[in-house]
């Protein structure tokens, strides 16, 4: 039988980790040190406003290493689900990581539900980490020192993913073609390389690329339909 209190540890450890000064607070947490919970909120809250200021020019990025610890405090006090938590971070990254470098975040979100169906901390059999599946060598020239990590993984991902575009001269299937089997084999193939494992991923991520783009459409739609 699972331990309630193990799981909500583990789940709680997660989460906290990628906030500024979430670790020294979940240690205070499980020893039991939590009278003071109120000012320590305020002093994570205070790290991360320090941390945001303190990034180039002030900038006002709302990525999840941002929010504020009572921000999380208050999510949970009201009911809201670890899963729904993680997958708001991750869609906030997304939005973040594609404005840096020019992408459709609909591209990004296939390519991410295609490679790990949007688990951060999935593991492929060829060893490719996290959301968007980074080798370990291609993480590294990326500067991605934590490849599970969401911010990290996203923005490594999407780096690279732009400079495949970039290299293919904008190609959506070629780059993601890339993305899979490597740059070099689209050049030794000409194309999609003849793996069975490609031939199947660039159709499927085309697919959600579009389902994710009508989406899009559908509800700009709808949101021009109700304010006129």
């Amino acid at each position: 039988m699972v331990n309630p209190m193990n799981l909500y540890n583990e789940i709680s450890s997660n989460i906290l980790s990628r906030v500024p000064g979430g670790e020294a607070f979940f240690i205070q947490m499980v020893q039991g040190r939590t009278a003071n919970a109120a000012s320590a909120s305020r002093a994570v809250a205070e790290n991360a406003a320090s941390t945001q200021s303190s990034s180039q020019s002030g900038s006002t990025e709302r990525g999840i290493s941002n929010i504020p610890f009572s921000a999380i405090m208050d999510y949970f006090s009201s009911g809201g689900e670890a899963d729904a938590f993680i997958r708001q971070a991750i869609e906030s990254e997304i939005e973040l990581a594609s404005a840096r470098h020019n992408l459709d975040p609909n591209l990004v979100r296939a390519v991410i539900r295609a490679e790990s169906s949007y688990r951060h901390d999935a593991v492929s059999h060829a060893g490719a980490m996290g959301l968007m599946q980074l080798m370990p060598n291609t993480a590294a020239s990326l500067g991605v020192t934590d490849p599970f990590d969401i911010r990290q993984n996203i923005e490594g991902g999407t780096a690279y993913l732009r400079r495949l575009l970039d290299m293919f001269d904008q190609d959506v299937d070629l780059a993601v073609a890339a993305y899979n089997a490597g740059s070099g084999a689209v050049r030794r193939h000409g194309g999609i390389p003849p793996f069975a494992e490609t031939q199947r991923h660039v159709p499927r991520v085309r697919q959600f690329f579009e389902e994710y783009t009508l989406q899009a459409y559908q509800r700009s739609a709808e949101d021009s339909r109700f304010n006129t």
